[in-house]
């Protein structure tokens, strides 16, 4: 099976050459300490669609928690940003006693 290269935000070559006394050989297939994280994403993202799709199977097989997961990744449990309902200040005390004294 051929792997596919998911183009996106996490998916990126971190190779970078080092130099110096601090070369040394990793093993096989094994990122840097430094290059773990940005490693992780890559590796996520490229496994994704195959991660979506076995959710989405489970989903239709009736599995309430694979429904919940997939609806907080596709972000229908979110709520709507509704704007805030801003409210009219009351009268200072003395704007209302000028208000009042001026008539």
């Amino acid at each position: 099976m051929e792997k596919k290269r998911v183009a996106g935000r996490f998916v990126k070559d971190a190779v970078e050459e080092r130099s110096g006394p601090e070369k040394k050989s990793a093993a096989v297939g094994a990122p840097r300490p430094r290059y773990c994280r940005s490693c992780t994403r890559k590796r996520m993202a490229e496994a994704l669609p195959q991660i979506v799709e076995a959710l989405v199977d489970k989903a239709k097989e009736g599995s309430v928690p694979h429904t919940q997961a997939l609806a907080e990744l596709s972000g229908l449990t979110r709520a709507e940003a509704v704007p805030p309902v801003r409210k009219r200040r009351e009268k200072s005390l003395a704007s209302a006693l000028l208000e009042q004294f001026g008539e």
